[in-house]
């Protein structure tokens, strides 16, 4: 590798290391701006970024309600009217009543909406709880690592091209060939961050649990069918008469043939016993 191709690699090798911690004034101060003006343009920047913070917005509700399955069939039909959605759920029954869980992704500017309108199916509301994260730096400074890794991939596609302009060796063409790749994987990944975090601060996230009251447990157990309890008796019973049936079969089949010989064998003993003393007097 020429040294003119060595030393472009190494200085863009160089930028993707230390893009992870850029400096913001002295950047702009090697943009020609003076130190004061940096500092302005600072203060500006973060005058803008408070405007708008990237918020992640979650709400954990905890509602105890009358009837849980048409509680839970509302807070769907509510995520939907509003714009969102329900990214999971799931049910279980213990003692005759039923527990659900559930998670809403809804709008963020609907959020306080969507609240009211949940703990309004209550009987009592047993736990709020809401938290807010802010992921503005870490959103502000993908965005300038992923504006620098996109200067760089120019750069190295240009000079990319004028090595093969220049024919110059294989082995240079696939080194810088080799930094474009893992610059463009640099930038995918960071890419995907952005949309994520994105996702996550535009829909605020409501996890919701569903407890149902004591009043709305059913007289009669769901579980009591008196109808099956006769089936099963009458299953017992037929179990029962078969066993009793196959031992009086086993008897008759088995202990039959043996009480006719022991018997056979005690008539001869007898007998013989008989003329014994028969032949003795």
């Amino acid at each position: 590798m020429n040294k003119r191709l060595a030393v472009a690699v190494s200085g863009l090798a160089l930028t993707l290391a230390a893009c992870n911690r850029l400096d913001r004034p002295s950047q702009a101060v090697r943009e020609g701006l003076s130190a004061p003006a940096a500092n302005r343009q600072n203060k500006l920047q973060l005058l803008a970024v408070e405007e708008d913070r990237k918020l992640v917005k979650t709400v954990d509700l905890e509602l105890r309600v009358r009837d849980s399955a048409a509680a839970s069939a509302s807070a769907r039909t509510l995520a939907t009217e509003l714009g969102g959605y329900v990214s999971a759920m799931s049910s279980q029954r213990r003692e005759g009543l039923l527990y659900s869980s559930i998670t809403l992704r809804v709008p963020v500017a609907t959020l306080d909406r969507a609240v009211d309108r949940l703990k309004a199916l209550a009987e009592e509301v047993q736990r709020e709880e809401m938290k807010s994260e802010d992921v503005t730096e870490q959103f502000v400074d993908l965005g300038a690592r992923l504006k620098t890794l996109e200067a760089t991939e120019v750069e190295l596609r240009q000079l990319l091209a004028e090595s093969r302009q220049r024919q110059q060796k294989a082995d240079d063409i696939m080194a810088i060939y080799g930094k474009l790749t893992e610059i463009r994987s640099g930038i995918e990944q960071i890419k995907g961050q952005l949309q994520s975090m994105e996702n996550l601060t535009t829909l605020a996230t409501i996890h919701l649990q569903l407890v149902p009251a004591e009043s709305g447990r059913p007289v009669v157990s769901d579980g009591w069918r008196p109808g099956e309890t006769v089936r099963s008796s009458v299953r017992a019973l037929l179990a029962v008469l078969r066993t009793i049936g196959d031992l009086v079969i086993g008897g008759v089949i088995v202990l039959g043939p043996l009480a006719a010989i022991v018997g056979a064998g005690v008539w001869i003993v007898l007998r013989l016993r008989r003329r014994a003393r028969r032949e003795n007097s």
